[in-house]
């Protein structure tokens, strides 16, 4: 009768190696995932705080009354204000081209406000005058530029 040189599954070195495996296993695992929490949950934290922030929805609340200015402005006008004209056109009637033919009375804002930072709200619009973009540097401030992550964007 022949004998394997494999221990057979119910010998103690065999259950001794299954143990070890597993604890292996639930070891690697749990390595990983600490690894994974490490690298992104920072990150995490850091976006949800900040979307969450006073400053942050001052900012989008400012953002929100400047973009119903700007659709009152292109219904009366039928474009929004050029790049040049900026968003002082919302104030007060630009005199620079193109020249709005509809513009209301006393204008479509009261004032334009700063960021909760302090910094002018950024706004450019296409040649054509259909689309705009509005946003706030944010905390980062103008150093950050329009793609830092602290950047508040009209959605």
């Amino acid at each position: 009768m022949r004998r394997s040189l494999l221990p057979s599954r119910r010998h103690p070195a065999f259950l001794f190696l299954q143990r070890g495996l597993a604890r292996l296993r639930w070891i690697l695992v749990l390595t990983v995932l600490a690894v994974a929490a490490a690298l992104f949950l920072p990150q995490l934290v850091t976006r949800i705080s900040h979307d969450h922030s006073p400053q942050t929805q001052a900012s989008e609340k400012d953002l929100q009354a400047i973009a119903a200015g700007l659709e009152q402005y292109r219904q009366d006008n039928g474009r929004y204000p050029s790049t040049q004209q900026g968003l002082l056109a919302l104030v007060i009637k630009p005199v620079r081209a193109p020249v709005p033919t509809g513009w209301r009375t006393g204008g479509y804002v009261e004032r334009l406000p700063r960021d909760p930072w302090g910094n002018s709200y950024q706004y450019g619009a296409s040649d054509e005058g259909d689309s705009f973009q509005l946003f706030s540097f944010g905390e980062a401030g103008p150093d950050g530029g329009e793609d830092d992550p602290r950047a508040i964007h009209l959605h």
